[in-house]
This record gives structure tokens, sequence and C-alpha cells, in this order.
């Protein structure tokens, strides 16, 4: 009988929602909204999921959001929320703040370029998708490794957890945005030796 290999288990959590608009970059440096009423719901709801999976380590990207989902997790396990910043939201640089129709207002040329190829293409002072999976799979090696065996959570936002389920199971990483990943929401991925398994993706119960 062949022995099953020791895996690190990971519980990617999506931050809940806020009152952000949907048709608006991000610019945490700035702004850093937190949960509103609707999201802080959410992370408790997949807190009290989380509470008998045995988590041992709990990790959040530095956001405000993410943070407090991080707490409401952090409640109900015990376990600290340690901050990686390895694990923000993809940067878009000059962009960031500005409404789509902004963008396309201002930096007409760029803004077709990255409707183009919207893997590849990078705002100035911004990072490509290839630029974000690379600092994601520095710190997955860094995780797999030290909680071999293990249960762990991380708190991050859309675009990591996709870049990361990509590139945990191989997927090119031009079909990211058909992941989907919604508000609070719980994926999990075993991390093998030889290879790695996607137990669910997209849980909520909410």
């Amino acid at each position: 009988m062949r022995n099953k290999e020791k895996s690190t288990n990971i519980y990617f959590i999506r931050h809940g929602q806020t009152d952000f608009p949907l048709d608006r970059i991000y610019c945490d440096s700035k702004e850093d909204p937190a949960l509103n009423r609707s999201g802080l719901y959410q992370a408790k709801s997949t807190a009290v999921y989380l509470q008998d999976k045995e988590i041992s380590a709990l990790y959040s990207s530095p956001a405000k959001r993410t943070q407090m989902t991080a707490a409401e997790i952090s409640d109900v396990t015990g376990l600290s929320v340690q901050t990686l910043d390895a694990w923000v939201e993809r940067r878009f640089g000059l962009w960031e703040g500005l409404y789509f129709k902004e963008v396309e207002q201002q930096f007409p040329d760029d803004y077709r370029a990255w409707k183009q190829d919207k893997v590849g293409y990078t705002p100035q002072n911004g990072e490509t998708i290839e630029d974000v999976r690379q600092r994601l799979e520095a710190s997955l090696s860094v995780l797999v490794r030290e909680h071999s065996g293990k249960n762990i959570a991380i708190v991050s936002h859309v675009g990591p957890i996709r870049i990361a389920t990509c590139h945990a199971l191989a997927i090119p990483l031009s079909n990211y945005r058909q992941i989907r990943v919604d508000y609070a929401s719980a994926s999990r991925i075993d991390f093998g030796q030889s290879l790695n398994n996607i137990i669910m993706l997209n849980f909520f119960d909410y």
C-alpha cells in the first residue's frame, strides 16, 4: 500500500466585504478600507467554519480588511495573527485609487494594452501577474516547509488567492480570472512533497 505523503494544508481566506466601489482600484497605502457590516458578518461566519479545523497558524496581509477578517478567526481559534506583506493585493502603481473609467480616460494607450494582455501588462510602478506569482511562491515555499503536516490559514485578497491557486495546480496564469473567490470564502489546497491537491474552492456559508 502506498503511504500517504505528508502535506501542508492551507486554507486561503478572502477578506469580507467593504464599502469600497467595485469599479475602483484599491489604494491601501492611502485609504485602506475597513469591513462593512456585511463584511463583519461574513468574516464571523467563516471563522465559525474554521473553528474545528485544527488550524495551527494564522497569517494575514497587512490591509485593514484582511486584518479585521483574521481577527474574527483569531477570536474563535485563539491563534495570534501573523502579518505577511507578500499577501497584499496586486499593486497597480499610478492607477491605484482610480476608477476604471478614469484609467481609460487618463491612460488610453496603457488601458488598451492592459485589456489586451491582463497577465503580462503592468501600469507604471505596478506589478504584473507574474510579479505577484513570484512573491507568493517565495512565501509559500517557506510556509509549506515550516508547517509540514499541519493546517494553516492565510487571509488575503482575490488576486493573490487566484494566483496562488494557479501556481499550486500548474494552471496557466492566463486563466486566473476564471477562478471565483467570493468575500470571506475559504479554499483549501494541500501542498505535498510531490504534488498538490485542491480539496475545496470558494466555500462560504452566510
